[in-house]
């Protein structure tokens, strides 16, 4: 019988993100820069209604230089309104 291992923690999914070596190329990447805001985002908004929660999205991403789809802020607001983090 296979032994299966279970997902990781949260905790030890962000440790691991700590963790991983810089790599200067990717921390130029828009995606890269806007991540932590996203995800305090998901973490302040949960429960919000997801036209509110896609503000704050967007400006989280405007505020790193970047260009919002406003198409997928959609659907993540939509995730975040039922209290989901996407971005974690």
């Amino acid at each position: 019988m296979a032994r299966r291992t279970p997902p990781p923690s949260p905790l030890q999914t962000e440790l691991l993100r700590y963790l991983r070596p810089p790599v200067p190329r990717l921390a130029r990447q828009v995606s890269e820069q806007a991540a932590p805001g996203l995800a305090e985002v998901g973490r302040t908004h949960a429960g919000r209604p997801a036209a509110e929660v896609m503000v704050a999205l967007a400006e989280a991403v405007r505020a790193v230089g970047g260009e919002p789809d406003m198409a997928a802020l959609a659907e993540f607001g939509e995730q975040i309104e039922a209290g989901e983090n996407p971005f974690v």
